[in-house]
């Protein structure tokens, strides 16, 4: 099974790692970095959301390598107010390539450590498994900056990149931002540099103290 696959291969986190719940991942994850992609185009905007499509576009294919296989987990929590096309992520990855399994689960809703109340509701865990270019990522990316903003199609469940052999994650969490992680600073150390201007500049001290 592709979940019991990719549970191995999470093993280096040396988290007590339960796929229900994300941040049993993150907790492991080591370096990343956090870019600003929509600003300083004002919300509801379309200039607002292809800066951000176009951003997050661009930063994921400097992060992750180009003809290299790669996991989505994607969260799906049911009922949201922006779920406009609740099923629209689903119709850009069916594909005979793209292998897919489907679980309902009790999806952990908390995101931050030191909630110690986990609450969990019923939603749809998803995970696929397909070489990079046969992921329409750019249009994912497009449905994720389109959710909060009032445009379609929307994308609102929570989408995770993870590039096994290189340990690489990438993280487009709504039109603001995003992140990127990696377990060695050498692999971030590049698109610190060329990207230096989408830095969020509130978290700048914090990203550079990781490669001193």
């Amino acid at each position: 099974m592709m979940k019991k696959d990719l549970e191995i291969e999470l093993e280096y986190l040396n988290s007590a790692i339960d796929l229900t719940d994300f941040n049993t991942i993150e907790r492991g994850l080591k370096y990343h970095l956090r870019f600003e992609l929509g600003d300083p185009y004002e919300n509801g905007t379309k200039k607002r959301v292809n800066q951000s499509t176009k951003r997050a576009t661009e930063l994921f294919e400097n992060h992750i390598d180009e003809n290299s296989e790669i996991y989505l987990i994607i969260y799906d929590f049911g009922d949201d107010m922006f779920a406009r096309t609740p099923n629209h992520i689903y119709d850009l990855l069916k594909s005979g390539i793209i292998k897919t399994e489907q679980f309902v689960e009790n999806l952990a809703t908390r995101y931050f450590d030191h909630e110690d109340n986990i609450e969990r509701e019923k939603g749809q865990l998803t995970i696929c498994k397909a070489e990079r270019n046969e992921i329409k990522y750019s249009e994912i990316f497009n449905g994720i900056a389109n959710t909060e903003m009032g445009f379609s199609p929307t994308v609102h469940q929570l989408v995770y990149f993870f590039q096994p052999t290189t340990k690489k994650w990438f993280w487009m969490y709504d039109d603001r931002g995003c992140l990127m992680f990696s377990d060695k600073t050498c692999d971030l150390k590049q698109n610190l540099i060329k990207f230096d201007n989408w830095i969020v500049e509130y978290h700048r001290d914090e990203i550079e103290k990781q490669f001193e």
